[in-house]
């Protein structure tokens, strides 16, 4: 994927392609970290100390002064530190005498101030590349200067979900259909991995329309489909695939739900994902597979979601599917017993109500096996943004 500078106030969620560097030290002056006097520290090593005040120092600039012995300036938060100054002694510890500032405690030299190029000096680092682009991360950028940052390209992603069972949100729906709702999850999804979703429509169950539609979506780097992937008569994608030149690398996987999930590769190197149908499958793959390859298109590093160790709230029975599963819970925080989980009510892989009360996937690696409230369970986060 190439890259270009954008804005740093359009730039927002985008990938940084290249490190932003520091053309000056930071901070660039002498600056107080609080209100109060610059002072002299040998003035002030015992309580005490009577300084007469000689000006103010604010923010954003005017005449720089200078503390002469037995003087004081009275500065504000952020200001430059007058000359002949090494220490800042805050308001709370001072009172006023008339044109003197009395101090009531002693001051060590560098108090309350930071020093030219403490932080960072001209020529370092202020941002590494890759990273996504955050409020934290544009502020940096914004400190160090740059009013431009270089970007990845934001990845294309087709999205093509298949079946004549189908019908768009909002449109008449006949007997035995059902309203399409995979292009939207996978639309939101593709946005958050950091790519840009390019809806194709619903595709029939009719090998000629499906693979004229097919072929259209190549012309994007990412391609994900939506049903059609299992072994029924009109699972038609796998054979409409391979006929136009994709190359499926892997189709099936020990899992659930997703078991038919696929990928593989176009004929100019498109990156295609065939997933089954049922949305908390689609869902549940998308955050394994589809996050992985865009995220990798972009330069940040190809790895799997991130899972937390955590204790589950209630028991869990065991089950009698032997695949490892990925199920719909919903993390909280006990006051005693810290970050725990529990199971949402769901029905299935077909059913997107019980995902909607979700807030992460439960990874049980051996499901056949019971666990009990207090066991450790695997978590996977499913509404951090980036992570």
């Amino acid at each position: 994927m190439g890259s270009k500078p954008l804005p740093i106030q359009q730039a927002y969620g985008r990938v940084l392609a290249s490190p932003v560097m520091l053309g000056e030290d930071f901070p660039p002056f002498d600056k107080a970290m609080m209100d109060g006097y610059a002072v002299r520290s040998a003035d002030c090593q015992t309580a005490g100390a009577r300084l007469r005040v000689i000006g103010a120092a604010a923010a954003g600039g005017g005449k720089r002064l200078e503390v002469m012995p037995q003087t004081a300036v009275r500065i504000n938060t952020g200001a430059q530190l007058p000359t002949g100054a090494d220490a800042v002694v805050r308001i709370e510890d001072t009172s006023a005498d008339g044109d003197h500032v009395i101090v009531a405690v002693p001051v060590a030299a560098g108090k309350a101030l930071r020093r030219c190029g403490s932080d960072r000096k001209a020529g370092e680092l202020a941002l590494g590349a890759p990273i996504r682009l955050g409020a934290a991360q544009l502020a940096a950028a914004a400190t160090a200067g740059a009013d431009k940052v270089t970007v990845s390209e934001e990845v294309s992603v087709a999205i093509l979900p298949t079946g004549d069972e189908l019908v768009s949100p909002g449109q008449p729906r006949q007997a035995g259909q059902t309203y399409e709702c995979n292009e939207t999850t996978l639309t939101a999804l593709a946005r958050q991995f950091g790519g840009t979703a390019v809806p194709m429509g619903i595709a029939p169950d009719d090998t000629p329309a499906l693979k004229k539609r097919l072929s259209e979506a190549l012309n994007h780097p990412v391609v994900i489909t939506a049903g059609g992937m299992s072994m029924g008569t009109l699972d038609l994608v796998p054979q409409a695939a391979r006929e136009l030149g994709i190359t499926w690398l892997f189709h099936g996987v020990n899992m659930r739900p997703g078991k038919p999930v696929a990928y593989g590769r176009g004929p100019q190197g498109q990156h295609v994902v065939g997933l089954p149908g049922n949305p908390v499958s689609v869902f549940v793959c998308a955050w394994l597979f589809v996050r992985m390859i865009i995220r990798g298109l972009q330069g940040l590093p190809v790895s799997p979601p991130p899972t937390l160790p955590v204790r589950l709230a209630v028991d869990l029975p065991a089950g009698r599917d032997l695949r490892p599963a990925y199920l719909p819970g919903r993390l909280a925080t006990d006051v005693h017993l810290g970050m725990m989980a529990r199971p949402v009510a769901w029905s299935g892989s077909d059913d997107p109500f019980g995902l909607a009360e979700a807030n992460c996937l439960m990874v049980r690696q051996r499901p056949i096996e019971p666990l009990a409230a207090g066991a450790s369970i695997e978590c996977m986060p499913i509404r951090n943004e980036w992570d």
